[in-house]
């Protein structure tokens, strides 16, 4: 095998340990399942991020970190081993299954897609786990499925957005950021750190606000203000940080869900996980659904600017006439085609005085209600017309043929809504205008 096939399963493996040391850092003394898990966020990570034809080594890799970590606990050899293959085992198998999918993972397909791996990957090793500690060590089933379920979730919720928007794989699709929204953005995320210490370290909440657990809301606005902004690699980045915040400050016994417990039988860090779930979820949310506005945005651009394109090279203008009004809008190259700008005849009026004055009733006429004729007064759909040649008079008294291809809409009461139609125009007329220009 290539050494450089080997690096990224290494650099994953190497996050696992990381950030499984830390987990078990921050839950301190447990006895059947942590609270928090962050290595699941790692591995669904690094197996979407992953070809799956490349699993194998990774696979390995993550086993022999998982044992390291057990070894550094001093846990048995042969309960690491049921642990991979519960946990990294059934994640491989959720993440395979959801690949699978007709979809494509970015924008909300890329929500969805987490949420099925993580639900999925989190309930069935909680399961596995929680049956297997009942019949070890005598746990009750529910609390430690709970436990587990949750630490594992939260963990993929938390961790492999980050990782996924800020790699080489697009859970969300990113231009270029203003100015503007950039600066705003950091401002945005310098308050997310700044509201996450004043209600996870700092008295401040009380003092000013006379308020504990609600400030707690103050950093998940700041977030969703994140994502807007910056799109979901911010959003992300910043539930990153303030899990981080939180955990350590929880770690520490501060916080309003460490104070929360002293007054029901609670636990601290349960609530912490849905509390950050919670925001994860409204990060991704948002960052998708700008995503997908972007994108649609993008999709209309590139299409306006084909029909453009092909308008110009069929040497055609396509508009759209609101009656009520006395508007025209134009579609296609009006300054290639006639060498003026569409914005001197936004009107009738100043489209008419474009045609020539001997022609210029028949197209009146053609454009307004009495083009019907009294056989199709009782048809309430498009009105049935014949091309009509005409001649265009511009500057310099150039005279270009054109002829004019449209259709006029009615409603049941026979009143004109809509015209539409298209300039269809001569290539030796057009050249003969030019070259006389």
């Amino acid at each position: 095998m290539k050494s450089n096939n080997l690096v990224a399963p290494l650099l994953w493996a190497a996050l696992y340990f990381v950030f499984g040391y830390v987990s078990h850092a921050l839950n301190g003394s447990f006895v059947a399942t942590g609270y928090i898990w962050l290595p699941a966020g790692i591995t669904v990570s690094a197996l979407l991020l992953t070809p799956t034809a490349r699993w194998f080594p990774l696979l390995v890799l993550l086993f022999a970190a998982q044992i390291l970590l057990g070894w550094l606990e001093h846990r048995e050899l042969w309960r690491m081993a049921l642990f991979c293959l519960d946990e990294i085992g059934v994640a491989a198998i959720a993440v395979w299954l959801v690949r699978r999918a007709p979809f494509p993972m970015e924008g909300l397909y890329f929500v969805r897609g987490l949420l099925m791996v993580g639900v999925g990957a989190s309930v069935v090793s909680g399961i596995f786990g929680a049956a297997w500690f009942v019949m070890t060590q005598d746990t009750p089933f529910w609390p430690t499925l709970r436990v587990w379920a949750l630490s594992d979730l939260v963990g993929i919720l938390i961790m492999t957005p980050v990782l996924a928007s800020w790699s080489q794989f697009r859970a969300t699709r990113s231009g270029g950021i203003a100015r503007t929204e950039f600066l705003l953005g950091l401002a945005a995320f310098i308050a997310v750190i700044a509201t996450g210490y004043i209600a996870f370290d700092s008295n401040l909440d009380r003092i000013i606000f006379d308020i504990d657990f609600s400030s707690t809301y103050l950093p998940l606005f700041f977030i969703a203000l994140v994502a807007l902004l910056w799109g979901g690699r911010g959003g992300a980045l910043s539930v990153a940080v303030l899990s981080l915040m939180a955990f350590v400050y929880n770690s520490l016994g501060r916080g309003p869900f460490v104070e929360l417990v002293q007054l029901n039988s609670s636990n601290a860090l349960l609530e912490l996980q849905v509390y950050l779930a919670v925001a994860s979820l409204l990060s991704l949310l948002i960052s998708a659904l700008k995503t997908t506005r972007e994108q649609l945005h993008e999709d209309v651009a590139r299409w306006k600017s084909e029909v453009e394109l092909a308008l110009t090279v069929s040497r055609q203008l396509v508009y759209s006439i609101n009656p009520e009004k006395k508007t025209i809008a134009w579609s296609g190259d009006v300054q290639s085609l006639l060498g003026l700008s569409p914005d001197k005849f936004t009107t009738l009026d100043d489209a008419l005085k474009l045609v020539h004055p001997l022609d210029q009733h028949r197209m009146r006429q053609r454009w307004s209600e009495d083009n019907r004729s009294e056989g199709d007064e009782g048809n309430e759909g498009d009105d049935v017309r014949e091309d009509l040649p005409f001649r265009l008079l511009l500057g310099n008294g150039r005279v270009i043929g054109a002829t004019d291809m449209s259709r006029s809409l009615h409603d049941p009461d026979g009143s004109l809504v809509m015209v539409a139609g298209t300039w269809h125009f001569d290539a030796a007329d057009l050249t003969q205008g030019r070259s006389e220009k």
